[in-house]
């Protein structure tokens, strides 16, 4: 069921709930893609530098909304570079590699845009933390499963989902299913409907891709820390350190 609410603040939003008498489907399976990434600051010859680990979670989602995980892969780049800006190109550069239907991400889509990054069409934007006011004002939202719909801008929804009593609400900016609120609050529902703490509610294959970053960069850190430590380390040494325990397999 569909209707209009006030929220706390004052904003007036379009508060999207399922319906229990309907059963959702897609026209269709789809492929999708969730990205992530994540880095460590290094010094190298004197200047900051990174090491940064791209995940990349791909699968299938069936019209009943059940899905599939179908293949896990992970790049990294060590580069004398800024960071996080090197990180975003690095994964939108990963994305335009592998075609899929949907593209799920774990950020604020509207922030890309506003840097100049072309956002893929196809692409979910979702975000864990923001105000903490505003998620106080959330909560007393009842009857989860629920999508707040709080904008829309042409091709793109903004909102807030939680999909039940006991978990998170989340910030979500979405550009597909922008007209049929109902079926993308399905989707992210079917989604986050996995048994582990750390992701119900949230979406699994975002969490997925979270863990599969956090568990290579962590792999190296004592290394990257102790080499990070000599000032006078060269850049080609530390990309062929880098280099030989990846094809050792000590960290892959």
């Amino acid at each position: 069921m569909n209707m209009s609410s006030n929220i706390d603040s004052g904003d007036f939003s379009t508060i999207v709930r399922l319906r229990s008498n309907k059963n959702y489907f897609l026209n269709g399976e789809l492929t999708f893609a969730a990205i992530d990434g994540t880095f460590s600051d290094i010094i190298l010859e004197g200047e900051k530098g990174a090491y940064i680990v791209i995940g990349l979670i791909k699968g299938r989602i069936f019209k009943d909304f059940k899905f599939t995980i179908d293949d896990i892969s992970v790049n990294d780049e060590l580069c004398v570079c800024e960071a996080e800006k090197r990180m975003r190109e690095l994964e939108y550069s990963s994305i335009k590699e592998n075609e899929v239907d949907l593209i799920f991400f774990d950020r604020k889509l509207s922030f890309d845009k506003s840097l100049g990054i072309s956002v893929p069409k196809n692409s979910i934007g979702i975000v864990k933390d923001f105000d903490i006011v505003k998620r106080e004002s959330l909560n007393k939202v009842e009857n989860p499963p629920w999508l707040v719909i709080t904008e829309k801008h042409g091709d793109a929804i903004y909102g807030y989902f939680k999909l039940f009593p006991s978990s998170w609400v989340f910030y979500i900016e979405s550009q597909v299913f922008v007209e049929n609120h109902e079926e993308l609050l399905s989707l992210i529902y079917n989604l986050g409907m996995e048994p582990i703490p750390e992701a119900l509610g949230y979406n699994y294959p975002l969490f997925l891709a979270d863990k599969l970053v956090k568990y290579y960069r962590n792999k190296l850190s004592k290394f990257i820390n102790v080499t990070s430590l000599q000032s006078n380390i060269r850049y080609r040494e530390f990309r062929s350190w880098i280099e030989r325990l990846r094809n050792d397999g000590k960290y892959f």
